[in-house]
């Protein structure tokens, strides 16, 4: 590693153009270069518009195309019959950029038939989970989850070999071979790549990207070699590009062999059993090589290279974000550097992600260290390799301005593409000239050009840089404009074929289509152009009006239209415009061929459904053009209306998915479904880099039952969001101001020279929501917002009077409403800096609702009691997505999740604190459930009597309840089947023999137990002695009484004791007529009690 920042940055800053750049040849003196160069001598075929969302295409060897689209379609573009049709679907994963990638001709095709494909298949095998969860992963560890966590998100992009099957026309996918797998970690975005190209020994290349997102947290457009503990392992690019011991982020080669394993051919960057490798890597390092090729002519493996969004260097993070095109000899395996270093041996710094502070800078050169705790391979990397060319956001950032001075567009989306080798034997009247001999053709998918790049090979340097066929010239000549080039690729023809994305993200964009470069001199072939209406209907006859005056020949000569209306191949009917009514249900494909003065012919189709209607998907909010701040969440509410399924939307069919717009692409974050959703924003979007322009990008699709026998159609909007802060140079259109870079600038740059008459403009525009706007300026002038023209009345204005940066504040409360365009204007003498607008616009601000239901709901005891379990579900609503649910039992000190039920078992009261928090970050108020539950009965006791035991009549029998939980609420009592009231009972008041007592208690919460206990009363001489005592203590015998009476007892004992029983019997008889006598017992009551066990003592002697 180097210890200071001069080498990881001084060739980054000063970028004189070095010698090697260009030749200094006037390549437009060069042999055949007057034909070659003159743009008029090329046409731009259309082949067809429909493509899905296009990735990728082989082009077969009879002209016909096979295009693939990111869902797993597999198109069949016939150019000569007009048509397109979806020939196979592949099983595909889908989330962000994961899907269907590349689809690649074996060299040996019309023998062997083989057809590559790289894709992400929707179930895996072992050792792999068999499907991957919905959704996107987490940044982070959720709470209590260990790494084991990552596990289910470990997934793979699979490089497999189908047949073409001749007679069907589509691939026979049950010939399918496994070659190899490339471990992912999905639920992330991005960077796939998944080219593929052969050598002339038939060895297979693949390019896999780093499976690293751009926006890593922390990163900031710089290296994203994130590794701090708890963060998602996907935000380490060493783990993978960096990684000896990973295919991610790499240009692997290996030998397909019939059964379709392979063996590692030689001269690879590590040999087989070399430990911590792998040997099939031939180029590391590697960010996203999205497209590649390898030409044994030239003996070369060349491609382009994405790059991070830094748009200034960091003395301490690293050089601004390059993009790369790299070539070096098929014999000569590389490392490209990446994440240690970017174009010309631009190092970064090791940073702590952790602490956020600089460490030292890698050292590429020499062999940078891999010191990531997700390493599996070496330690110390093999030296890297510089690119071949390299270039970021303006000319003065690279030794070859041409890079982005071909186009004004923004961004760098580099595409590598083929070697052109010109065959004077080809019979092909469209094929390139000789001047193209040799030169690498380059698309870039940002900026929307093609280049051709002189180069000396096998391993550079590029010597000159020439633009081809620019966009200026096809429309000059009413030829079809290149709209982000996404795959290019030379035919058996010789013509170059052209897949283009279009603008938009996700999704079959209108602009997307497959085209064909033919290099013809003098009259071109006219394009054709149809218009139906209508093109579907519910029922059968359908009459559709066909309209073909949108044709264009390029020559502006007249045509002649042929038109095959029922798709069986007889072209039936003439003329610009004709009808035609369809009888049957069905999908047609009517056909329009145009044909010039000079025999040149052009052709298309459109697809006619009778039967089914596609539905119509409505966005009741957020509004197109809507503000947000990044980190908040924006609350969907999306309806459909179809024809025949009606308006009763299947809300899982309802598909969405949002990417972070960047300049002209996007970059795929997160995927569901629902109806009504909300889609949270990263917080930390920005730190993709305070030069770039990101915004959210939102697709939402729908698709139908189908009906009458007609397939399902599907539908899909695409919606733009803006963040609330501007940059004054990021805006869309504008006229008559520059752009200037300026240190100071919140984004590095201002905008100056807005002068009376000039403009800057936004589209699409919402301002709902928005009550102010601060626009960040110097100067002295007025600044004034306009609505749908740069010369409509303006609705606000700020007036600027500083010489340095200064925020001025204007009111929108009356601004206009509806989504349109809007035009900043000024008087003069201003320049601007940032706009930002204050409000909600569109975010979430409103906390979700939030209750707690209980099963049982009511209480199934008394007074408020439960008297077993019970369930407490959190729920909550919102009019985004909540989420999470919330729960705390120790009053609101610690929270735990409420996703599931909770079960309230604990006996006594039980208060249940619950909340909710949104996906944009808003918390519910707190509510609180209390739960009382007694399960337990009231516990009865019974004293002075116990159950079948006889015992004597002096003392009482007593009962009491007790309950611990809710309390007793009543205790009753029966003898003998009779009420007893109170808790005591006096056994003298007890006939002799037995009794049955029953004590019933209930508690507050009904609980109720019975406590019953038989027992026998009985007396003797010692028990009436004791109860004769119990009474005069009581009173209910006198003090005369209770002399008389204890004196006969006592007399009786004697007696009893000497075995004088008759005696005995005596003083008991004078007792008993002693307690007769109210003078000495009182209470009547006592006397007949005392009276009676007097006898019965004496029956007892």
């Amino acid at each position: 590693m180097t210890s200071g920042l001069a080498l990881a940055l001084t060739s980054g800053i000063a970028l004189a153009t070095p010698a090697a750049a260009h030749d200094g040849v006037d390549h437009g003196t060069e042999p055949g270069a007057g034909l070659a160069l003159d743009w008029s001598n090329y046409e731009k075929v259309t082949l067809t518009k429909d493509t899905g969302e296009p990735i990728d295409m082989a082009v077969l060897p009879d002209r016909r195309v096979l295009t693939t689209a990111r869902n797993g379609d597999v198109r069949l573009v016939d150019p000569d019959a007009g048509t397109t049709r979806v020939v196979n679907t592949i099983a595909t994963y889908n989330n962000s950029e994961d899907g269907l990638q590349t689809i690649t001709l074996a060299p040996d095709f019309e023998e062997s038939g083989w057809v590559y494909l790289y894709y992400a298949p929707r179930t895996m095998t072992g050792p792999y989970p068999t499907t991957t969860p919905s959704g996107s992963a987490p940044n982070t560890l959720p709470a209590g989850q260990t790494e084991a966590y990552w596990d289910q998100w470990k997934g793979y992009n699979q490089l497999t070999r189908v047949k073409w099957d001749e007679a069907a026309d589509k691939l026979d996918l049950a010939t399918e071979q496994v070659i190899l797998k490339v471990e992912v970690q999905r639920g992330q975005c991005c960077h796939v790549a998944g080219d593929v190209d052969f050598d002339d020994q038939g060895n297979l290349y693949l390019a896999t990207g780093d499976n690293t997102p751009a926006g890593t947290p922390g990163a900031n457009g710089y290296a994203p070699n994130n590794d701090a503990p708890g963060f998602n392992p996907g935000f380490d690019s060493r783990r993978g590009a960096g990684n000896t011991n990973d295919l991610r982020g790499k240009i692997l080669r290996v030998a397909v062999q019939e059964d379709g394993s392979y063996t590692i051919p030689e001269g690879n960057l590590f040999a087989p059993g070399a430990d911590g490798t792998r040997p099939e890597i031939f180029a590391m390092g590697l960010r996203n090589p999205f497209r590649m090729d390898v030409d044994p002519a030239t003996n070369s493996v060349s491609w382009g290279d994405y790059g991070p969004d830094a748009g200034a260097p960091n003395p301490d993070r690293g050089p601004m974000g390059y993009v790369e095109w790299q070539t070096t000899a098929i014999d000569e395996p590389i490392n490209g550097g990446w994440p240690y270093c970017t174009g010309d041996h631009f190092n970064y710094n090791e940073w702590n992600f952790e602490t956020a502070t600089p460490r030292e800078f890698f050292d590429c050169a020499a062999g940078a260290e891999n010191n990531s705790r997700w390493n599996t391979g070496l330690s110390t990397l093999p030296p890297a390799t510089a690119a071949t060319l390299y270039y970021g956001d303006n000319n003065t950032h690279q030794p070859w301005p041409e890079l982005t001075d071909f186009s004004p567009a923004g961004g760098q989306g580099p595409m590598g593409g083929p070697v052109y080798h010109y065959d004077a034997d080809n019979p092909s009247p469209t094929k390139f000239p000789e001047y193209w001999d040799g030169k690498a053709f380059f698309a870039e998918f940002s900026q929307d050009y093609l280049a051709a790049f002189t180069v000396d090979w096998p391993s550079g340097p590029v010597s000159h840089i020439e633009q081809f066929l620019p966009n200026i010239d096809l429309e000059t000549n009413r030829q079809p404009i290149t709209d982000s080039p996404i795959d290019i690729e030379f035919g058996p023809d010789g013509s170059l074929y052209v897949l283009d994305y279009g603008d938009g993200f996700f999704r079959a964009n209108p602009d997307a289509g497959l085209y064909r470069i033919d290099y013809s001199v003098g009259n071109k072939a006219p394009r054709a152009d149809i218009v139906a209406d209508p093109i579907s209907s519910s029922s059968a006859p359908l009459t559709v009006e066909f309209d073909g005056s949108g044709s264009v020949d390029p020559e502006g000569g007249a045509l002649t239209y042929d038109w095959d209306l029922d798709g069986d191949g007889t072209f039936d009917a003439t003329g610009a415009t004709t009808s035609y009514t369809y009888d049957e249900l069905g999908r047609y494909t009517a056909r329009l061929r145009v044909t010039d003065a000079e025999g040149r012919r052009g052709i298309t189709s459109t697809s006619i459904s009778v039967g089914n209607v596609a539905p119509t998907i409505k966005v009741a909010t957020p509004a197109e053009g809507g503000f947000f701040d990044w980190g908040q969440a924006v609350p969907f509410d999306v309806t459909t209306d179809d024809p025949e399924d009606g308006s009763a939307t299947v809300c899982s069919r309802v598909t969405w998915t949002f990417g972070l717009g960047h300049d002209v692409h996007a970059h795929p974050l997160s995927q569901g479904t629902g109806c009504r959703f909300s889609i949270p924003t990263p917080a930390d979007a920005t730190e993709h880099g305070e030069t770039e322009n990101i915004y959210g990008v939102v697709v939402i699709g729908y698709t139908d039952n189908g009906a009458n026998g007609v397939p399902a159609a599907r539908s899909e909007v695409s919606m733009v969001l803006n963040p609330k802060s501007q940059e004054a140079e990021w805006a869309d259109a504008s006229e008559g101001v520059a752009i200037a870079p300026d240190e100071t600038a919140s984004g590095l740059r201002k905008v100056t020279s807005l002068d009376e008459g000039d403009w800057l403009s936004w589209k699409p525009v919402n301002l709902a929501g928005i009550t102010s706007a601060k626009l960040r300026a110097s100067g002295t002038g007025t600044v004034q917002l306009r609505w749908g023209s740069a010369d409509a009345t303006p609705f606000a204005s700020f007036d600027v009077s500083s010489e340095d940066w200064s925020e001025t504040t204007s009111d929108l409360t009356g601004a206009p409403s509806g989504s349109g365009e809007l035009f900043v204007t000024s008087t003069g003498g201003v320049t601007l800096d940032r706009i930002r607008f204050v409000g909600d616009g569109f975010a979430d601000v409103t906390p979700p609702t939030v209750s707690a239901t209980l099963d049982p709901a009511q209480p199934t005891g008394q007074n408020g009691w439960w008297t077993g379990n019970v369930s407490v579900a959190v729920v909550a609503t919102d009019n985004g997505t909540v989420a999470s649910r919330q729960r705390s039992t120790n009053g609101g000190q610690t929270w735990e999740n409420a996703n599931n039920p909770l079960t309230v078992s604990a006996e006594g009261v039980t208060t249940v604190h619950y909340r909710a928090t949104d996906n944009g970050g808003n918390v519910s108020e707190v509510g609180k459930v209390v739960v009382r539950i007694d399960k337990t009965a009231p516990q009865v006791a019974v004293d002075g009597v116990t159950d079948g035991a006889t015992v004597g009549n002096a003392g009482d029998a007593s009962w009491s309840a007790t309950d611990a939980t809710s309390g007793v609420g009543s205790v009753t009592a029966t003898l003998d089947g009779a009420a007893v009231a109170g808790d005591t009972l006096p056994l003298w008041r007890l006939s002799l023999g037995s009794h049955t007592l029953k004590v019933a208690a209930t508690d507050k919460a009904g609980h109720a137990t019975t406590r019953t206990v038989t027992f026998t009363t009985s007396t003797s001489l010692a028990e009436l002695t004791a109860l004769t005592e119990r009474l005069a203590r009581s009173g209910e015998i006198t003090p005369a009484g209770e002399s008389v009476l204890e004196k006969r007892l006592s007399q009786a004992a004697k007696h009893v004791d000497a075995g004088r029983y008759a005696s005995a019997r005596s003083q008991l008889r004078e007792y008993a007529d002693l307690a007769a006598s109210s003078l000495y017992v009182a209470d009547a009551d006592a006397r007949a009690a005392l009276q009676r066990d007097a006898r019965a003592v004496i029956s007892q002697l």
